[in-house]
């Protein structure tokens, strides 16, 4: 199980509260890379971790490869995370009308150069990186599978992927079929996310799963 980045909710605090409960990744509130790069006190606060959380996750945010690739070797050179997270499924409007998150991987060259800059700049660290994504912007704009396989070529350890297009943000039903399909498609681990509430949810899903309630 791994527990996905919510702003405002995963938090020291309350990832702590969620290893009690057992083993798994628990994964950081999502950090702009800009902000990291510009070392916002705000944002340098939000990185934080308690001193036994082993493997210490964090999700950086960014529309540029060479901010990105900057901000991840901040997180390399001063130790700050263990395991590094590329946001491609915010649906959110004010994210999305920017050509960001969940509308990134219709950009394909740019999401691939940003992935592998990512990527690059962790690797010599040995500090693996994921991405998380969504189905496409819409039913009629569906990018998962090539996405997935870019991410794949890039070198990312895993994927994770919402059954759900950013236009239906978090409405009707997580399509776990697509999920499936992605996993058929790839080499590389692929985690499945959507309509996870219960653990039994995902063990109908089978596993592994983004666990984030939605």
């Amino acid at each position: 199980m791994v527990l996905a980045p919510m702003a405002g909710i995963t938090n020291v605090g309350f990832r702590r509260l969620c290893r009690e409960q057992g083993g798994g990744i628990y994964v950081c509130e999502m950090i702009t890379t800009v902000a990291l790069v510009e070392r916002n006190p705000k944002t340098l606060r939000m990185i934080a971790f308690g001193d036994d959380e082993r493997p210490r996750s964090l999700q950086l945010y960014g529309t540029d490869p060479e901010i990105t690739a900057a901000a991840v070797r901040i997180v390399v050179e001063k130790d700050l995370a263990d395991h590094i997270d590329l946001n491609f499924g915010c649906p959110v409007p004010k994210v999305t009308r920017k050509g960001g998150g969940s509308a990134l991987p219709w950009r394909r060259r740019l999401f691939a150069r940003l992935v592998r800059a990512a990527v690059d700049a962790a690797s010599p660290a040995g500090v693996p990186v994921t991405v998380k994504m969504r189905k496409g912007i819409d039913d009629d704009h569906l990018t998962y599978v090539e996405a997935g396989l870019a991410a794949q070529d890039a070198g990312v350890a895993a994927v994770a992927l919402h059954g759900r297009t950013a236009a239906q943000r978090y409405s009707g039903t997580a399509d776990w079929d697509a999920i499936a399909t992605l996993k058929q498609s790839l080499d590389v681990p692929v985690l499945g996310n959507g309509d996870i509430w219960k653990a039994d949810d995902a063990a109908a899903n089978g596993r592994p799963h983004w666990v984030d309630g939605v």
